[in-house]
């Protein structure tokens, strides 16, 4: 018996010290344990992320910016989702001329804005949205997030997920992806 017991209040503490981040706490997400993961840094030396070491991904860079773009190719297109991270050299503030850029961008693309909020992510200013629209014949939703990380620098990353399937799920396992992201 006290055993039983002891075992029932270690799985307490150790559940209860895994600290949900403010973005996973926006969609209400399950803690996603995803396996086999290889870490990727991209080419600027600017951030890391650990990803599934079985997708397929991308690095990319210019003068602005430096880029990863992932994805699990094993699967249906409508059973995963596309991960393009990127850091990027500018100023950015989420001020009423951000938004106003975001929404007329998000019009002219024919995207409807379903859900958005401004938080904290990894201790820096953070702006996520989600769309939903059509985009190459298939219903798409598009999870966006933008992070200011200093006076001259910004990270973005975006999630897009084709189908009508499991579009949380999908939305949670890239933010988890996101949550562990490593700045340089």
């Amino acid at each position: 018996m006290k055993h039983l017991l002891f075992i029932f209040l270690l799985m307490f503490i150790l559940t209860s010290c895994v600290k949900q981040s403010d973005l996973s706490k926006s969609f209400d997400c399950k803690t996603h344990n995803l396996n086999n993961l290889t870490t990727i840094t991209d080419f600027k030396n600017n951030f890391r992320i650990s990803i599934p070491s079985d997708w397929k991904t991308n690095l990319y860079y210019d003068n602005f910016q430096s880029e990863i773009f992932t994805a699990d190719t094993i699967k249906q297109l409508s059973e995963t989702y596309i991960l393009d991270v990127s850091f990027n050299y500018g100023n950015l503030n989420f001020d009423d001329s951000f938004h106003k850029k975001t929404d007329s961008l998000l019009t002219n693309s024919n995207l409807q804005k379903i859900k958005s909020n401004t938080i904290q992510f990894r201790n820096k200013p953070a702006y996520w949205y989600v769309v939903k629209g059509t985009k190459k014949g298939f219903n798409y939703h598009q999870f966006n997030l933008i992070v200011l990380n200093s006076e001259n620098t910004y990270f973005t990353a975006n999630s897009e997920i084709y189908g009508d399937n499991n579009i949380d799920d999908r939305i949670c396992e890239s933010i988890s992806i996101l949550d562990k992201i490593e700045f340089l």
